[in-house]
């Protein structure tokens, strides 16, 4: 909600966002949690938080954002209930779409609140009482069904069985669902892979929500680093949905592009990539060249295509997503400076070496400011600003950047990380002065 302070543009551009997020002060860190995840999903976000500055005008811009804005978030608290700015924000949106046509005002409930007056009919993504992998993964998913207006279940439903009526006292129905989960002991944190793992046994071919949980699961796990465990759930939730949603249905492509991701950290870039390119093609035909998820599945399949080693391939690919998550996101979106990345590394194979250390300058630059000094993804490209200033035999500066790496990645990472190793190794190669350019005694990242 806008309570104060001026407008920015932000990530947004001549094209608008896609949410403008309205709260109050009370629940900004529900807001900023709710846009970061929006952000990181690949999605343009307008949030007072991040994008109201000094030295803007807040009737201009807050009109900028909710007209531009293809759909306004109503963080939905008993605060913003009682608050003038809050509603002039959401009636602002729900008179652009009073029958909830559009989806231009999607409630997200962060309490146990009443929906009061027109709020009343309003379907609302209610994120209280969850875990924090359980939110996230309710948020994007109903955020997504949101934008294409069905949430269809991905198996058919089961036969509706004629009931016998009881004779005695009704069964508890919880009883009714199949075996009982076993019961979390009191010191037992619940976690959404145990959640998800206790209703496997009853998620069968039949069961409508099959492919959803397990879709869940396997995400949680990817999220968690075992690619192992998430593969084979991927795979089973990717053969169903083809086989009832369709090849190129939003969700199917969802889960087919989160399978290329887990076969690429699996160490199978050869899969990796046949996958990723029939989901770009299909995502480029269904989505559009510029949509968040076509330009996620694009960077992904560039990522493969270079650690297959075709860096030409790689390339233009990466060089047209930059472009496009420039002019849609910004250019100090994380997803920006992602492939920001991966772009000047790939311009460093290739023997650029003056094109990737201008880009990589850039993009530690802008990691710096917007993720801080020690996050490791600043680290990783400082490491691989460093190796490029060896290529051009700057090894003075290339030696001064490693160490200063390499003490900030012993804090952060620990002495034992992979990526503190590789930049112990190559620090060591820069104190003996070793200038030999194809020896592969530099490791890249």
């Amino acid at each position: 909600m806008i309570d104060g302070g001026d407008a920015g543009v932000g990530a947004g551009t001549s094209e608008g966002w896609h949410f403008f997020i309205s709260y109050t002060n009370e629940d900004k860190a529900w807001a900023v949690w709710i846009a970061w995840q929006l952000e990181e999903a690949g999605y343009r976000v307008l949030i007072q938080a991040w994008d109201f500055v000094a030295g803007n005008n807040l009737h201009i811009r807050m009109a900028e954002g909710m007209q531009h804005a293809e759909r306004t978030i109503a963080v939905l608290s008993k605060h913003y209930l009682d608050s003038i700015y809050g509603q002039t924000e959401w009636k602002a949106a729900h008179g652009r779409d009073p029958l909830g046509f559009q989806r231009q005002l999607i409630p997200i409930r962060v309490e146990d609140c009443r929906r009061p007056g027109s709020f009343a009919p309003i379907i609302s993504i209610d994120l209280f009482d969850l875990e924090q992998d359980q939110a996230q993964a309710h948020l994007l998913s109903h955020v997504r069904s949101a934008r294409i207006g069905r949430a269809k279940p991905s198996t058919a439903p089961a036969f509706p069985v004629k009931r016998v009526q009881p004779t005695s006292e009704p069964t508890f129905p919880a009883e009714q669902l199949g075996p009982a989960a076993p019961h979390a002991g009191p010191n037992e944190p619940r976690t959404p892979e145990k959640t998800y793992a206790e209703r496997l046994p009853s998620l069968g071919r039949d069961n409508p929500d099959g492919p959803s949980d397990l879709h869940h699961l396997a995400y949680s796990l990817k999220e968690k680093g075992d690619f192992q465990a998430a593969r084979p759930l991927f795979e089973e939730t990717l053969e169903r949905r083809r086989r009832t949603l369709g090849p190129d249905h939003p969700d199917t492509l969802h889960t087919a592009h989160e399978l290329g991701v887990a076969l690429e950290e699996l160490g199978d870039p050869q899969a990796a990539r046949s996958l990723l390119e029939e989901t770009l093609e299909r995502r480029r035909g269904t989505l559009g060249p510029e949509d968040p998820e076509t330009l996620r599945t694009a960077h992904e399949l560039a990522d493969a295509l270079a650690w297959l080693g075709d860096h030409q391939a790689a390339r233009p690919l990466l060089e047209e997503t930059l472009e496009c998550r420039r002019g849609t996101l910004g250019s100090e979106d994380p997803g920006t400076l992602r492939t920001a990345h991966s772009l000047a590394v790939t311009l460093s194979w290739l023997g650029d070496h003056h094109a990737a250390r201008s880009l990589l300058e850039e993009t530690l630059e802008r990691r710096r400011r917007t993720l801080g000094s020690e996050d490791p993804e600043t680290l990783r490209t400082a490491h691989s600003l460093a190796v490029t200033l060896s290529w051009l035999g700057d090894h003075h500066a290339a030696r001064s950047l490693l160490e200063e790496t390499l003490e900030r990645r012993r804090r952060t990472l620990g002495p034992e990380h992979p990526d503190t190793l590789r930049t112990a190794r190559n620090l060591a190669a820069s104190r003996r002065r070793w200038r030999r350019r194809g020896g592969g005694r530099w490791e890249r990242q």
